[in-house]
């Protein structure tokens, strides 16, 4: 009871805040800088962390149908630097963040780039690339200083916004009538037998009728390392939500152990040093195994960690359609004129 109470009332004041925050710049009392060019594309959420939104950056940045040059920009959550930064294929998620140098490693021809204030960001990347047509925002869509071209909102199935409540007695960075801000909502993460017209039908209280809802499944690749053909695994995971990943490794191979940190855990020298203990005394058949944005952060640690460096695996996730793929690029086309 106490607990809730504690809870309740800063969460009380965190929506009063939020929301005249909002107000004033609904109202234009605070400003938001719009481009003319390049095309702002906001891919965010209502709550923190774990929705859904890097697969997506991906999907759109991977399959982009258009000859128009597209970037990435992000805030670079994690790093030890300021300002504005490039991400280069050399860089380390210490300098740019791990979630923008998996977008980099991935796509080592497209620009990405990190900057805590996005009209600054945008502005030097157009500067740098004249030709730039596309800017993807990545986790933008609280941060009005810039105002978007298009917004797409990122939830989850089994956690969506609208059964959630605001920090911290929730997840939601704002209240859920932040939505109607949005053009687009994107539900991650479905089960494989999931009823659509029910969730649809829970989400239309809140979303217009006139936004599209789309509907997407994780697919995991094949183990990515030194030597892939291990059957034992102890599993290490720093993300928002770790669980889906547990799942998936725990239901196609043996788990000896799990260790899970916070999201965009900074790992220490100690944690390190432990881990590359425990790297060195396993058997032939045993590995540890990551996400891909964990693994990011862990190469860092490379040069004095070998025995890690030899035996840490990843796990590639992507994102895909249920069934409306088609239907979500003619859409983006329309509402790009393409």
């Amino acid at each position: 009871m106490m607990r809730t109470i504690l809870t309740f009332i800063p969460a009380l004041l965190f929506k009063a805040i939020s929301s005249v925050r909002n107000l004033l710049f609904d109202r234009q009392v605070l400003s938001s800088h719009k481009f003319s060019s390049p095309f702002i594309l906001v891919i965010g959420n209502l709550s923190v962390g774990g929705t859904g939104k890097s697969p997506l950056v991906t999907y759109i940045v991977q399959h982009w149908p258009w000859k128009s040059e597209v970037g990435v920009l992000s805030r670079g959550y994690g790093r030890k630097t300021k300002g504005f930064q490039w991400v280069l294929d050399v860089s380390t998620a210490m300098q740019v963040g791990d979630e923008p140098l998996a977008y980099k490693k991935l796509f080592p021809h497209v620009p990405v780039a990190v900057c805590e204030k996005r009209p600054k960001g945008v502005q030097k990347m157009v500067e740098d690339f004249p030709f730039l047509d596309t800017v993807i925002l990545d986790d933008a869509f609280q941060h009005r200083r810039i105002a978007g071209n298009l917004n797409i909102i990122c939830t989850t199935y089994n956690k969506p916004f609208f059964e959630d409540q605001l920090m911290p007695l929730g997840r939601l960075r704002e209240s859920i009538s932040g939505i109607q801000r949005a053009d687009a909502l994107f539900v991650n993460r479905c089960p494989r037998d999931f009823n659509a017209s029910e969730f649809t039908r829970k989400a239309r209280k809140y979303v217009p009728d006139s936004m599209p809802i789309f509907y997407t499944q994780v697919k995991y690749g094949e183990i990515v390392g030194p030597h892939p053909k291990k059957i034992k695994w102890h599993l290490l995971a720093g993300i928002a939500d770790p669980a889906p990943f547990s799942e998936y490794v725990s239901s196609q191979f043996q788990v000896i152990s799990e260790r899970i940190f916070p999201d965009h855990h900074s790992f220490t020298e100690d944690e390190l040093s432990e881990l590359n203990v425990m790297a060195k005394q396993l058997a032939p058949d045993e590995g540890i195994i990551t996400t891909y944005k964990d693994y990011m952060r862990l190469m860092d640690s490379f040069s004095d960690c070998p025995d890690l460096k030899s035996n840490l695996y990843y796990l590639p996730i992507e994102m895909s359609f249920v069934n409306q793929e088609k239907e979500f690029w003619a859409w983006l086309g329309n509402k790009m004129k393409r």
